[in-house]
């Protein structure tokens, strides 16, 4: 199973989500009975996921009647061929998030308290506050956010480059290798004024 098929079940619905997405994968026309006796997970859970993956264009049923007794059973199956659009259309609207969020810290001046888990607050949230964390009352701090821009700048680029929106940087060569390159021409130049 790919690692996206795989992130995109965790997303639906976690665990359960990923094993359903399994058995799908191993087998054919299954019924969700079947699927939560495999898989001990509760019916309800089962008819979500599968719910889920029919909203999101990945599975598809058959509806059969049982002449006997009358009642409709659903057959599932693991359809995949949306899989790379869903999973592109994903990363951009991750994309599109990671860009707000880049714009938002760059034209923001945040103040902290400096204790891990208050709230960072922004000039006039902290003005308000009189420059008083609003948990433990400690004075706030222009808190230095420039680690948290480049980490997003970094996320951002090589989601770019995943979906083809960016080229991939091209490798710097390193110095030993244009140190030799001119050592060989040096060489050839010495041999040719010799000849």
């Amino acid at each position: 199973m790919s690692k996206e098929l795989i992130d995109l079940a965790m997303e639906i619905g976690g665990e359960e989500a990923v094993e359903v997405v399994k058995i799908l994968q191993k087998k054919k026309d299954i019924t969700d009975e079947e699927l939560a006796e495999i898989t001990e997970i509760r019916i309800n859970t089962i008819r979500k996921v599968l719910y889920t993956l029919y909203d999101l264009g990945l599975a598809d049923f058959k509806r059969i009647r049982d002449k006997e007794t009358g009642w409709y059973y659903y057959y599932w199956n693991l359809d995949l061929r949306r899989l790379p659009e869903i999973i592109r259309e994903r990363k951009m609207e991750e994309l599109k998030k990671l860009r707000e969020m880049l714009e938002e810290e760059s034209g923001e001046i945040y103040y902290w308290c400096g204790t891990p888990g208050h709230p960072r607050l922004t000039f006039d949230e902290a003005m308000e506050y009189e420059f008083q964390c609003p948990l433990c009352g400690n004075i706030l701090m222009q808190h230095d956010n420039s680690a948290i821009v480049e980490d997003l700048k970094k996320r951002i680029e090589e989601l770019e480059i995943e979906l083809g929106l960016r080229e991939k940087p091209k490798a710097k060569k390193s110095s030993k290798s244009k140190s030799r390159k001119s050592k060989k021409t040096s060489k050839s130049k010495a041999a040719e004024a010799v000849a």
